[in-house]
């Protein structure tokens, strides 16, 4: 008769998560069953536990040094196989000396070289958890201390002086329907579900980030250089008014034909325009060409191969009589 197999749950404190086969797993020191006395049973010594991964999601998350996660045994009685199957989430109120086991154990230097978020969090590299008296659930999630979070740090970075290409909101979200990953260096991505500010947020930590917002508005702001390449055609097509504000200077290059259309009127203002072609320029205005100010000056040779007949008349009341493309009088 074959015996029986029983399920042994148990609950631990991650203290290393550097899994050396990269499949997720985690040292956890295990409550009822490893000694808080790193002298018995040191970290290093402790098993390591596997994750259980949901189906659509192969990809492992290991869980943070200090963080408490729950589990079983997959050999039962014999306690050598831990499983960890979640995080129980709390409200850290101190941070337990190093020296004993069921805390982030990690040494200084190991310290200085882990991720860390910017100095607007208020996160000092401490080993985990990093704030404490709060929940340990994004600030993002539960709209809370939003004067440490991504949130501010977008509205420190508005463009003063051209507040206008700027669309940040600050978010009206409502616990629980805001769904948030956030990273340890503070990358955050949100799937707000809250009813009437529902929004899809990616922002990255050095402040570049994407939103779009409940009204089907979008905002994208890039903190440093941006590059884009289209491999073949393009197309852009503004339903409305459009507006462009180049600081710096701009290039347009073409490498085959341009055409510009206007509707309506076109207004070229410059300190200088200088134009240049290979070729001929054409000018086609039924309207005639008016000059209102300044002088007309040819530096080089003037040829007219057309020929034209007619009278260029000045301000002052002088006029010029051409014909054959020659000047002939003036009067």
């Amino acid at each position: 008769m074959t015996e029986s197999f029983q399920f042994l749950w148990w609950i631990g404190v991650v203290e290393d998560r550097k899994d050396p086969l990269k499949l997720g797993r985690c040292r956890v020191r295990i409550f009822g069953h490893h000694s808080e006395k790193k002298t018995e049973v040191p970290t290093n010594k402790l098993p390591w536990a596997h994750p259980v991964l949901p189906l659509n999601n192969s990809n492992p998350y290991a869980p943070k040094e200090g963080e408490t996660v729950v589990g079983f045994y997959m050999d039962g009685e014999d306690r050598q196989f831990p499983v960890m199957m979640g995080i129980t989430p709390g409200i850290p109120i101190k941070r337990e000396n190093d020296t004993f086991g069921f805390t982030d154990p990690r040494s200084s230097s190991e310290l200085a070289s882990a991720p860390s978020k910017p100095d607007i969090f208020g996160e000092s590299k401490e080993r985990y958890p990093r704030t404490l008296d709060e929940p340990t659930t994004p600030r993002a999630a539960r709209n809370e201390n939003t004067n440490k979070s991504q949130y501010q740090d977008k509205l420190n970075k508005l463009i003063e002086s051209k507040s206008d290409y700027d669309l940040v909101e600050v978010p009206k979200t409502v616990y629980p329907y805001n769904n948030v990953y956030e990273s340890e260096s503070g990358h955050l991505m949100e799937f707000d579900d809250t009813p009437g500010a529902e929004r899809v947020h990616l922002y990255h930590r050095s402040g570049t980030y994407q939103e779009f917002f409940s009204n089907g508005d979008a905002a994208q702001k890039v903190e440093n250089d941006k590059r884009e390449v289209v491999r073949n055609n393009y197309k852009l097509y503004v339903g409305k008014d459009g507006d462009i504000l180049v600081v710096g200077d701009a290039k347009i290059r073409v490498g085959g034909n341009c055409q510009l259309s206007v509707g309506k009127k076109l207004t070229i203002s410059a300190q200088s325009i200088d134009i240049s072609s290979e070729s001929t320029i054409g000018v086609q205005a039924p309207g005639g060409i008016i000059v209102t100010e300044g002088n007309m000056t040819i530096a080089g040779a003037f040829v007219s191969e057309v020929g034209v007949i007619g009278t260029i008349s000045s301000p002052s009341g002088e006029s010029l009589e051409a014909m054959s493309g020659m000047i002939t009088s003036i009067g």
